[in-house]
């Protein structure tokens, strides 16, 4: 059963509730719900071993800004290779500047592979932003509504 609410930041984006990977899970965007379903049919063809969704074990805090305030960052997905290897996977609808500032603090501090997946190819400030932060990232996916989703969209509640 899905349920839709909205996100407190962003009144334009819905959050999904449903029942995945063992337990209900509330997930902040459609992109998100969407990239999970992608993640479970990975699992369940033996490509990974597992993923989890917020997990607060892969999460850094770190300083940022001119006064050097604390922030937390917990990434979207941890997702356990073949390799028993854990990557890190963030999706984005949207990509401001303080994700990219994120991003580079995540690498600098966990040193895990960080897969960086966009619902679509971002454009001006965004674009070039992402370009930015590609040289910290093992690898992005820059439409994964075309690349990844299209072909499995029949197997999405909504």
């Amino acid at each position: 059963m899905l349920e839709g609410g909205i996100m407190a930041n962003f009144g334009h984006v819905k959050t999904y509730t449903t029942i995945m990977n063992g337990g209900e899970i509330t997930f902040r965007s459609l992109l998100e719900y969407r990239y999970a379903v992608y993640l479970t049919l990975l699992r369940e063809q033996g490509h990974i071993l597992e993923w989890t969704y917020e997990d607060e074990e892969l999460s850094i805090e770190f300083q940022h800004g001119r006064y050097g305030n604390t922030r937390k960052y917990i990434p979207d997905f941890g997702v356990l290779n073949e390799d028993g290897e854990w990557e890190v996977h963030e999706t984005k609808g949207y990509f401001p500047p303080i994700d990219a500032t994120k991003i580079r603090a995540y690498r600098e501090m966990a040193g895990n592979p960080f897969v960086l997946i966009f619902a679509k190819k971002p454009y001006g400030a965004q674009k070039r932003r992402a370009e930015r932060i590609e040289k910290h990232v093992s690898r992005v996916i820059w439409n994964a509504d075309k690349e990844l989703f299209n072909p499995i969209k029949h197997l999405f509640e909504v």
